[in-house]
């Protein structure tokens, strides 16, 4: 599934077309897709779609895309006719592409009619999905000619404008596509870069939310947020593995370990938010070098470019700084020197274990005067020297934010809302500049994990079997109603022979109240894979010797490939 760089980036190549563009030109011409095979067959035999050719949508179009329990239809509703009317050509409406918005897992097509109604169109971006601008003579010549099953990808819908044709291409036509004609009712999950105070609430929301669930949070925390519809919109099986580790955070902690400790939480949301900033700022430039008009065009070597940024996924090594490397000594020597114990219980101390947390990796959080989580994720007091050490201003000191008012109402014992620093280490905040390749000081190798048929690559370690999360009790059963129960009725007198009293027995005191039972939490069991997974998961070697594609905006399905003939590059 496209993840936050490649939904920001086919929402900024829309948004290129918009803005390169003469406004009068983008008015929408006809519709194009791809038929699945059950509507080929209901085509005329003869016809494009019956011949696995793209084709364009009539007006009484039924074509449904997208989840198979929740489908919606290609062509917009507000514009679509009834089978037994006479058919009108979209192109009547007069529906122009006035703007797009970008969305951390859609993109999101305003368009306009002639009589000035507004067409809201939610691109959902499924699986394998890019958008594409193509010159109408490419499109005719290298898309409408070509099989579906020969092109290597297929049009889960195209826009045809007058000169060019925006196609949102598939590997499956898992697709799917809302049209409304307002835009409160369409995506609105937060871009974290965009709207981090929002981010932040619908965190603390959703934290607060499974506090008050009867569980003791022992799931795995990453599989946890990927998974989520709530929180982390765009984060997905490569961009989670990232961010715990920017955050100094091991693969298999569990719920609790994360969202209990408010600089684990902190530096999370932080980590988000640089590496959604870095998207924002870096990722279009490097994208741009590789438009051929307005179509994503890579030869064999670019398609390793994206992945120089990131950390840990499919990379055989992770470049750090000294700091990390350091901490990253402690940590397995904290495991090495408990590893003939038969269990331990995962709880920091002046020993450790602490976290391997570099700041560089969230240095645009700790940056940042707007909202800055550098108190929480160090503490008041030595975050403030760090500010001040690096000459940071006097707004990153600010406390105030939904996170940090959250966290304050609670009553978390110590041990389990503890930041997980070792603060001796952070007597400076970030590397000099003058300091050469400070960022480079090492390259450990990474692993390769399997957690819920997930992988998940780290160079921090997962926490060994023969440890557990900090017990939890058990909470209490809430009563089914508020009304307390009716007391029991007496017991019948029995009564003895005449003459001969029955001796009176002694009430009986009321049982105690049981304590809540202590749960020992059993997290979700991670596999460390072998030497040979890895290295046929790695991503140069999916692209090297696979068909596979990998991840990034510069090697996904629809991505036009750059050939070499005779008189150059084709």
């Amino acid at each position: 599934m496209p993840e936050f760089s490649e939904a920001l980036v086919s929402a900024l190549l829309c948004l290129f077309l918009l803005n390169s563009v003469p406004p009068e030109s983008l008015v929408v011409q006809n519709l194009w897709a791809d038929a699945t095979l059950a509507e080929s067959s209901s085509h005329p035999e003869g016809s494009r779609a019956s011949l696995g050719h793209v084709f364009t949508l009539d007006s009484d179009s039924t074509a449904l895309r997208g989840s198979s329990d929740s489908q919606t239809p290609l062509y917009p509703p507000a514009l679509s006719t009834d089978p037994n009317d006479p058919l009108v050509p979209i192109i009547e409406h007069g529906l122009k592409l006035v703007g797009v918005e970008t969305h951390p897992r859609n993109v999101i097509l305003k368009f306009q009619d002639r009589d000035s109604k507004v067409h809201w169109c939610q691109v959902q971006l499924l699986k394998h999905t890019v958008a594409q601008a193509f010159a109408k003579k490419d499109w005719e010549e290298a898309v409408c000619k070509v099989d579906r099953t020969d092109r290597g990808f297929k049009v889960g819908l195209a826009f045809e404008f007058k000169e060019y044709v925006l196609a949102f291409l598939t590997l499956d036509l898992l697709i799917q596509f809302y049209w409304s004609p307002n835009r409160a009712s369409l995506a609105s999950q937060p871009d974290v870069y965009l709207d981090f105070p929002r981010f932040l609430e619908d965190v603390v929301k959703w934290i607060a939310d499974r506090r008050n669930v009867q569980s003791n949070r022992s799931g795995n925390a990453m599989t946890l947020v990927r998974t989520s519809t709530e929180i982390f919109a765009g984060g997905g099986v490569y961009t989670m593995p990232e961010l715990w580790h920017m955050a100094g955070l091991a693969p298999n902690l569990t719920e609790a370990e994360v969202f209990d400790s408010p600089s684990r939480t902190a530096r999370l949301c932080a980590a988000y938010y640089h590496f959604a900033k870095e998207a924002h700022t870096t990722l279009w430039p490097l994208v741009k070098r590789f438009l051929v008009g307005f179509v994503i065009c890579v030869d064999e070597k670019d398609r390793l470019l994206y992945s120089e940024r990131l950390h840990v996924h499919g990379k055989d090594r992770s470049y750090v700084t000294a700091r990390f490397r350091d901490l990253l000594s402690d940590l397995q020597g904290v495991f090495e020197a408990r590893s003939k114990e038969w269990l331990w219980i995962r709880q920091c101390d002046d020993s450790g274990p602490f976290d391997v947390f570099e700041p560089e990796f969230i240095r645009h959080a700790l940056e940042s005067e707007e909202i800055n989580l550098g108190s929480l994720i160090f503490g008041g007091e030595h975050w403030a020297n760090l500010c001040a050490s690096a000459g940071l201003p006097a707004a990153c000191m600010s406390s105030r934010n939904p996170l940090a008012r959250y966290y304050a109402s609670l009553s978390l014992p110590p041990a389990m809302s503890a930041s997980w620093l070792n603060l001796g280490r952070y007597t400076y905040l970030f590397h000099s500049p003058e300091t050469t390749n400070a960022l480079r000081a090492s390259h450990p190798l990474t692993q390769l994990y399997r957690i819920s048929k997930s992988d998940i690559w780290s160079v921090i370690p997962a926490f060994p079997d023969n440890s557990a999360p900090i017990p939890r009790a058990r909470p209490p059963k809430p009563p089914t109603e508020n009304v307390s129960p009716p007391p029991p009725p007496p017991p019948p007198v029995k009564r003895g022979k005449p003459g001969k009293q029955k001796r009176q027995s002694r009430p009986r005191a009321p049982p105690k109240p049981k304590a809540a039972p202590v749960l020992i939490p059993k997290p979700t069991p991670i596999h460390l894979c072998d030497s040979s997974v890895r290295e046929r998961t790695l991503l140069t070697y999916i692209i090297k010797y696979t068909q596979d594609f990998t991840v990034g905006p510069l090697d996904y399905c629809g991505i036009a490939r750059r050939i070499k003939g005779r008189g150059g590059d084709l």
